[in-house]
């Protein structure tokens, strides 16, 4: 394979980000990073658009357009040649000045945040996106960040699933809890923490699935405040994690069950249970591919609940999710996998270990040393009551 361009479109604080670009480098392509909380203060950002070329006029194609990126030591330039692939792992929003006037920073920080919401558009470069790989494409993937939109597409793709309601309606979520005996499990749409300060300690609380009964429900006019998510509590064995990369499927089991700290959510104990490798059944894994299909995704990850019978409910999707946890606690090569998948650029991606493999723990041992020095450079939104690096 030859050396492959490729961008990725991130924050600075996105260990992901960092370990792919590393991978890609070893593997002898061009990997640059843009990440865009830099924009406005530390980094620069245009596009320029000309008329086309009059001693072309009969190709108005030939109006592609100009994209250059400057600040903190890198110039990323895209004009005639656009990138291989494109990943839109975690952009973050702009972040300006604190000092600005009130007024001022409300309206830059609007127009920084249209500018940024367009940049994708523009390196686009066609509606059929034959030049480019887009993992993933931007609209596909804000539209698979919605559970509603995820469950109606896991039906369709054959897959298992809870009943579920969204809801703040008060008396709708009461109905729920008395059809499914009193019990059942509530998570919100987006993962959230909260940051407490006691004295100069900080500390950071994370919302988890957690089990409710209706007794503990608060009165109506709060209960309608936020909505949320609400399912039966399942009965598991285990869990499973399912990292699709185009349509080569990768899957770990979460031993949940084995820690109370895991067994609601096992985000909430994962250092406390083993994950190992994982074969999916043959149904369960062509239902992912549908659900793949019917989300126009190149890349997610899938939660599954693995019942006492062997079944398999579908959970969630999380079109970006975390991967490298799976290489360190159950041993699968993610990071060559997924470097791999970025460079060959196609959703019938299927990875073969006939080659020295680029290994994790590799980078992560320079990665601990250096981190903090070069996370400092950047600008970083601080989100009080925004979503933790979840997996």
């Amino acid at each position: 394979m030859t050396g492959k361009r490729i961008l990725i479109v991130s924050e600075a604080s996105d260990l992901h980000s960092d370990a792919v670009a590393w991978a890609l480098r070893r593997k002898g392509h061009s990997c640059e990073c843009l990440f865009t909380p830099d924009f406005p203060t530390l980094l620069s950002l245009s596009m320029r658009v000309d008329p086309a070329d009059p001693a072309d006029p009969g190709n108005p194609g030939n109006c592609l357009g100009r994209f250059l990126a400057r600040g903190l030591g890198i110039e990323i330039e895209d004009s005639d040649a656009p990138f291989d692939t494109v990943w839109l792992r975690r952009p973050g929003g702009p972040v300006l000045p604190e000092e600005m006037h009130p007024g001022d920073r409300q309206v830059a920080t609007r127009q920084c945040e249209i500018y940024l919401a367009g940049l994708a558009a523009f390196l686009d470069r066609g509606p059929d996106r034959s030049r480019t790989f887009w993992v993933n494409p931007a609209e596909r993937d804000a539209t698979a960040q919605h559970k509603p939109h995820q469950l109606r597409c896991a039906v369709r793709a054959g897959l298992a699933i809870p009943p579920t309601l969204f809801s703040n309606d008060p008396a709708e979520i009461r109905a729920f809890f008395r059809e499914h005996g009193g019990l059942v499990a509530h998570k919100l749409l987006r993962p959230a923490s909260w940051i407490a300060h006691d004295g100069e300690r900080e500390h950071v609380y994370a919302a988890y699935t957690v089990p409710v009964t209706e007794d503990q429900l608060p009165e109506d006019d709060v209960l309608r405040l936020c909505p949320g998510i609400f399912q039966p509590y399942l009965a598991k064995s285990f869990e499973i994690r399912v990292a699709c990369l185009g349509e080569h499927l990768v899957a770990a089991r979460i031993n949940s069950q084995t820690d109370e700290r895991a067994a609601t959510d096992w985000r909430a104990g994962q250092m406390y249970v083993e994950m190992e490798p994982y074969e999916l059944p043959p149904e369960v894994a062509a239902g992912c591919r549908r659900l793949l299909a019917e989300l126009d995704l190149a890349h997610m990850s899938a939660d599954f609940v693995v019942g006492p019978q062997g079944e398999h409910t579908f959970l969630e999707v999380n079109p970006q999710g975390q991967f490298l946890f799976l290489e360190d606690r159950a041993g699968l090569p993610l990071l060559d996998m997924f470097s791999e998948f970025l460079a060959a650029g196609r959703r019938d991606f299927a990875w073969r270990a006939d080659h020295d493999l680029v290994r994790f723990s590799e980078f992560e041992e320079t990665w601990r040393r250096t981190w903090r020095v070069e996370d400092a450079k950047h600008a970083h939104l601080r989100r009080p009551l925004g979503a933790p690096d979840a997996p």
